[in-house]
Order: C-alpha cells, then sequence, then structure tokens
C-alpha cells in the first residue's frame, strides 16, 4: 500500500473518531445544554453516521488491491452503471467502531477516554491495512494480516458483549445487539473456510441465536463487566472453532477433545468468578 494512501487513511479515520469525541451526545457539554429526549437519537444517528464512513473506506481501501478481481464482488446497479461493493471489509471496521465507542464510555475518566480513542483510531487504521494485505495470498504479509484480522474480531466481540453486559439492557434490546454481532463476527471468521455461502451462513445463524440465549442467561448473573465480556467470547470462540472445522472437513476427536479441554477450563473459571463475587458481596 503507497504511502499517500496510508496518510489519507489516519487522517480519515482520526477526523471521524475526534469527532466523536467532541460531539458526544451522552456526555459532555452536549449532555447538559441539549432535551435529554434527544441524547439516545444523537447517538444514534452520529454513530451510525461514522460506521458508515469508515465501512466506506474500508470499502475503497480493499477495492484498490490489485488483486481485488480475483474475488466474487457483489455489484449495485443504476441504470447502466454498475458499482461493486466489498461487504466482507465492512464487519470489522464497522463492528469496532461501535464496540470502541460503547467501552469507552464505560470510563468517565476523560484522560482514558481520550487514550483510548487514540488507541483505537490506531487500532482501525491497522485493521483497514490488514484487510487489503489479506486480498492477495501471495503478499508476504498475508498471513501476519489474517492472523491480525481474527485477534481483532475476537476483542471487538469483547469490546460490544461486556458494555451490553455492564449497561444492563432490557433482554428484548441485549439479546439481539449480541446475536447479531455474534452473527457477523462468526461470518467473518468462517468465509475464510470457502465452504459454500449456504452452509457459512447457517453456521453463522447458530451461532448468532446461540449467543443471543446466553445474553438472556447473562442478564441474571451478577458477575463483573470482564466476566460478562469473557464468557459470550468463550462460547463464541468454542462454537466457531467447531463450525469451521466442520466446514473444512476437520472435525475429528481430536478437534473435540481440544474444544472439550477448553469448555472445561472456562466452565470452572466461570463458575470460580460467580462464587467470588457472591462471597464479595456477601462481605461487605
Amino acid at each position: 500500500m503507497r504511502i499517500d494512501r496510508i496518510i489519507t487513511l489516519v487522517f480519515l479515520i482520526a477526523i471521524t473518531q475526534a469527532f466523536l469525541l467532541v460531539f458526544d451526545p451522552a456526555g459532555g457539554f452536549f449532555a447538559t445544554n441539549i432535551d435529554q429526549n434527544l441524547i439516545f437519537p444523537l447517538t444514534v444517528i452520529i454513530l451510525s453516521a461514522l460506521v458508515l464512513i469508515t465501512m466506506g473506506i474500508a470499502d475503497a481501501v480493499v477495492r484498490s488491491h490489485p488483486q481485488i478481481y480475483l474475488v466474487k464482488l457483489p455489484a449495485l446497479r443504476f441504470g447502466r452503471n454498475k458499482f461493486e461493493i466489498a461487504p466482507f471489509a465492512w464487519i470489522v471496521p464497522g463492528l469496532l467502531v461501535v464496540g470502541s465507542y460503547l467501552f469507552i464510555r464505560l470510563f468517565a475518566d476523560a484522560v482514558v477516554q481520550i487514550s483510548g480513542t487514540v488507541l483505537f483510531s490506531l487500532l482501525i487504521l491497522l485493521v483497514v491495512i490488514a484487510q487489503y494485505y489479506s486480498i492477495g495470498r501471495q503478499s508476504r504479509y498475508y498471513g501476519w494480516a489474517v492472523i491480525g484480522l481474527n485477534i481483532t474480531t475476537y476483542l471487538t466481540g469483547f469490546l460490544i458483549f461486556s458494555s451490553v453486559y455492564v449497561n444492563k439492557w432490557r433482554a428484548f434490546i441485549s439479546a439481539p445487539l449480541i446475536g447479531l454481532t455474534g452473527l457477523l463476527l462468526a461470518y467473518e471468521l468462517l468465509r475464510q473456510t470457502r465452504a459454500p455461502r449456504g452452509k457459512v451462513l447457517t453456521a453463522c445463524l447458530i451461532a448468532g441465536i446461540t449467543l443471543g440465549e446466553v445474553a438472556l442467561a447473562l442478564n441474571y448473573w451478577a458477575v463483573s463487566a470482564l466476566v460478562g465480556g469473557i464468557v459470550p467470547l468463550l462460547i463464541c470462540y468454542i462454537l466457531v472453532g467447531l463450525l469451521q472445522a466442520h466446514l473444512t472437513g476437520n472435525l475429528n476427536k481430536a478437534v473435540l477433545r481440544e474444544y472439550l479441554v477448553v469448555s472445561v477450563i472456562s466452565i470452572a473459571l466461570v463458575v470460580w468468578a460467580v462464587l467470588a463475587n457472591i462471597k464479595l458481596g456477601s462481605g461487605s
């Protein structure tokens, strides 16, 4: 990728993130100077606009790759004009904008919010660059790009899962939000299997519905934000791993044994965290 494109990316992402930090209707100057009934719709409008801008940036960068012709892209037709789009490039950057916004607002300290905004802006930049280098398998950066995208996908899930749990939104909001997030993250991870699209979408639906059910159960748990974010993340990791092995034809006893061990350890840690939280609560 040329240095001029990287500089343009840095500028655009920094502007969008800084705009959201300064003009956040849910905090700072605007929270005390506008009608309280307008805070939520304004937040949704501004956040949605910045998500669309970030997705547009990611889409344009990916389509600028010289080997993008190897990827079959859907096209939008307007009369005689045809515009190709890259929906797979929207998922992680778009969700990362939402996740970083929700997670940063868990902290009241302005220094933490500013530092978090800078760090997440850099992460979004790295994600867009990694998506660019994940197009050509012959690139020397391909392996690192895919690994980085996978790690960021799970990190994005944790940001959203933990934020939703801490805010204790009602079940009809939290369950669909976590379920939809799980579905999209599963698609990002499972599309790499090159399996038929129908099977991939079915697997993603299974992951999304399962995580939505998990969100319903989490509403009745009294655990920390860390555990509230890790539980659905672990379930997502195990479920996507098994579905990935199934789609690639590698689901065998060794794989099942591996994820069984991970599941047992995860359950033990969650039970310990719940019991520890109960003891702390009774002690106070």
